[in-house]
């Protein structure tokens, strides 16, 4: 957490009444508009803070291409993986009740899950593994079929009913803490842990302890199929090997690891509140926050839901027809970006470089340009 100097106003002077209507910013909305034009994405939606203050918010595009329909502020997206900064956050809030550790150990006899998913007995890596391990990525596995993520088979199975099979059939390749593998299997195990150990379902945690402290009126958990599209939620476009797969998998059993639907604005009233800043009051305390951003010692820059780099602290989501992040940085400043259309990720070249770019135009907002910001606060 750094500190932000401040000092006694002593003069009598009124100041001059700083403006309240934001003016549009050519040298942000030049950057969003070629990146969705190069990039051939529909439509974005963007939120900057100037310590703790929003100070920008645009929309940029179109919601929807058949009925023409522009993207608004209000506009509810899929932020895919950004959700496991959530859970993360659901972890840390237990943490800091005192109900659970990090160091807690989740299977076995005297684990939090117990002996309670699987019919089989659990090998001794899976006994290990710890709540820390699978926030940090770092179980060493949870894969079946030629090492592929679980959390992408048995698609029609409740989650209780996915749970036992994967207990079952899936695969431990590393000892718990020596590799980091992003396996999105670990976040959907550790939403299981936030409803053992709260009693509540994993989305009426999130509502109570973040959402609703935080006014994130706009957010919710996505539900299946074009069906379950929410009434300002956008269309997404997929690209390349992922058309038709915008609707074609079982988002809800994804609660834990890329479950929420949001507006950019509120995905930033989220960021700062967990950025460590004093600007805007923060969701955990210092101490538990320092653990929060702590990375495990195979790979430092991953930490608990969190992933950091130089001065920046960031995180990433991506699924067919969907593209997010978030970044803040020591500077005091943090940014919310959310596309309603993703590169080709079946594509590893052309992925990369749609995720290069993605992280440049991030970077780019909240470091160059600075004085460009207006002195207004929308929060």
């Amino acid at each position: 957490m750094w500190i932000v100097a401040c000092s006694e106003d002593t003069d009598p002077t009124p100041s001059p009444q700083a403006p309240t209507q934001q003016q549009d910013i050519a040298a942000v909305d030049s950057q969003i508009e070629s990146f969705i034009s190069q990039y051939n994405v529909p439509g974005a939606s963007l939120a900057i803070s100037k310590n703790g203050k929003l100070v920008y918010q645009k929309a940029y595009g179109v919601a929807d291409q058949a009925q023409n329909k522009v993207m608004e502020l209000n506009t509810q997206m899929r932020v895919a993986s950004v959700s496991k900064t959530f859970t993360g956050m659901a972890i840390m809030l237990l943490v800091q009740d005192g109900e659970i550790s990090l160091e807690d150990k989740v299977f076995g006899e005297g684990g939090i899950l117990g002996t309670t998913y699987g019919t089989k007995a659990y090998s001794d890596r899976v006994k290990q593994v710890t709540v820390k391990n699978l926030l940090q990525m770092t179980t060493g596995g949870w894969v079946v079929n030629g090492n592929r993520d679980a959390i992408d088979f048995q698609q029609q199975q409740t989650n209780a009913g996915f749970f036992d099979w994967m207990m079952d059939n899936a695969t431990l390749n590393f000892d718990p803490g020596t590799q980091y593998w992003y396996i999105n299997t670990n976040y959907f195990v550790a939403a299981r842990i936030v409803e053992k150990v709260s009693g509540k379902s994993f989305s009426q945690f999130i509502k109570e302890r973040i959402t609703d402290p935080l006014k994130m009126i706009g957010t919710a958990f996505g539900k299946n199929g074009t069906q379950g599209r929410l009434p300002n939620e956008a269309i997404y476009y997929g690209q390349g090997g992922t058309q038709g797969f915008e609707y074609n998998f079982n988002l809800e059993r994804r609660d834990g690891d890329a479950g929420i639907v949001t507006t950019a604005p509120d995905l930033l009233r989220f960021v700062t509140a967990i950025d460590g800043n004093p600007s805007r009051p923060d969701l955990l305390e210092s101490a538990i926050y320092n653990q929060f951003v702590q990375g495990s010692s195979v790979n430092p820059g991953f930490a608990n839901g969190i992933a950091q780099a130089n001065q920046v602290k960031y995180f990433y989501g991506a699924l067919p027809g969907t593209r997010s992040g978030y970044m803040f940085h020591s500077n005091g400043m943090a940014a919310a970006l959310i596309f309603n259309g993703n590169g080709d990720y079946t594509q590893s070249n052309y992925n990369s470089t749609f995720a290069r770019a993605h992280d440049e135009l991030m970077v780019n907002l909240i470091s160059k340009n600075l004085n460009v910001y207006q002195d207004i606060d929308q929060f």
